[in-house]
């Protein structure tokens, strides 16, 4: 259901007003107009105080499905394997076990190849 008025922002709008509407104590004072037009259809919704508040909170409260989080090292967005998309770094508990995987790989290699190592 959260898909259904993805193409139609009015249906969504009004399903969201209607969804909403039982609950609000004073549905008749009108706090906020919001305009919305697409190339479907346009409407004009008057809304109370009690939905414009609500509206407000799903807004702000929005995560967009691609959103993964920003990178640890240069703020950039992450992609959906938790990769920088800028700098590459693998972030997260993902990258933390990456990252102390290839430690100790290094550490192996270094050990076979270079000094003795003490590690067993």
């Amino acid at each position: 259901m959260a898909y259904l008025h993805r193409s139609d922002p009015v249906a969504a709008m009004e399903a969201f007003l209607a969804k909403i509407a039982p609950h609000d104590p004073h549905p008749e004072v009108r706090a906020l107009s919001v305009e919305l037009r697409s190339d479907g259809p346009s409407a004009v919704f008057a809304l109370s105080e009690r939905a414009a508040g609500a509206l407000a909170e799903l807004l702000v409260g929005y995560v967009d499905p691609d959103d993964c989080g920003s990178c640890a090292d240069c703020g950039k967005p992450l992609d959906k394997n938790l990769c920088c998309v800028a700098c590459g770094r693998v972030d997260g508990i993902f990258g933390l076990t990456i990252a102390s995987r290839a430690a100790d790989v290094r550490r192996r290699e270094g050990g076979r190849h270079g000094a003795p190592t003490t590690e067993g």
